[in-house]
């Protein structure tokens, strides 16, 4: 039997095939909704104190190979909204949180056991620059943002129904079992260590990965998206979410991270997928050997 040079490729293609398989490879979302690779977490609708600019609508999360995609979307533009009331005359998006510890939200930030990440630039965040960081503490910026000083407060004024904080927190009573009730609400980078940066996505970047808000009746006039490496994350279960820094809105969504691949395992893979195609190349020269002395 003569091996032509499209049938060696074949048999060659059992590594790149194990390599690939194992990328694509990982666990499924525990919560949230998900729709064409990505989970969603959707927010009540009118729920944003303020006005349309203070309104999320939801926000989404997708992994793909080694990098994590996150969407947000509502009326608040990635460079905040004017308001008088605010310190520096301009409210804006809070940071964005991974909580892999399986604590609340107060305990986590008290034991320094978040991720967060700075997304807007021109926000009240202590971190310095945009980017992922470890080892989080959170702090509340609500005060200088002429907003809520508790969820409570924030719940009393008119916005006790459901999905208030996203379909993950779908009761008041969740959300005050998660953040709190009485306490400040910590919506930004309050200390922790930079690991790394994270790619701003356009609208058309996103469309093409498959977002689609409009699924659930959530498109938003602004929508924000950004890519990570996921290796900057730990893994497994999370609640991520996020405030304005008033506290006028937020949403959280709950799901489950895979593990970023070794690259020792992978190039393991990838020798266990090029052995075996060695012992196929192998078995069908002795067979051509064989139907030959015959």
């Amino acid at each position: 039997m003569k091996l032509t040079g499209t049938k060696i490729r074949t048999l060659l293609g059992v590594a790149a095939a194990s390599v690939c398989l194992f990328s694509a490879t990982g666990q499924q979302a525990s919560a949230g909704q998900l729709y064409n690779g990505w989970n969603y977490g959707i927010d009540a609708s009118n729920d944003g104190s303020g006005g349309s600019s203070f309104e999320i609508k939801g926000m989404a999360i997708k992994e793909v190979g080694d990098s994590i995609f996150v969407a947000l979307t509502g009326g608040m533009p990635l460079t905040g909204a004017a308001d008088g009331g605010a310190a520096d005359g301009n409210i804006g998006w809070g940071d964005l949180f991974f909580n892999l510890s399986g604590k609340d939200f107060q305990t986590a930030s008290s034991t320094n056991s978040l991720f967060g990440i700075r997304f807007a630039g021109t926000n009240d965040s202590n971190a310095a620059t945009t980017g992922v960081y470890k080892n989080v503490s959170a702090m509340s910026v609500t005060g200088v943002n002429n907003g809520y000083g508790s969820l409570n407060q924030y719940y009393n004024s008119g916005f006790d129904k459901a999905n208030t904080q996203g379909t993950d927190l779908a009761t008041k009573e969740a959300a005050y079992n998660y953040f709190g009730q009485n306490t400040p609400i910590l919506n930004e980078i309050g200390s922790g260590t930079k690991v790394g940066d994270i790619t701003m996505l356009t609208a058309t970047q996103l469309l093409t990965a498959g977002l689609n808000f409009g699924h659930f009746g959530a498109a938003g006039s602004q929508t924000i998206g950004f890519q990570l490496s996921r290796s900057l994350l730990g893994s497994g279960s999370y609640m991520a979410n996020v405030f304005v820094e008033c506290g006028n809105d937020g949403v959280a969504l709950a799901g489950n991270l895979a593990k970023a691949p070794e690259p020792s395992s992978i190039v393991g893979l990838a020798l266990v997928g090029l052995t075996a195609a060695g012992s196929m190349l192998r078995k069908r020269r002795l067979a051509s050997v064989n139907i030959v002395e015959s």
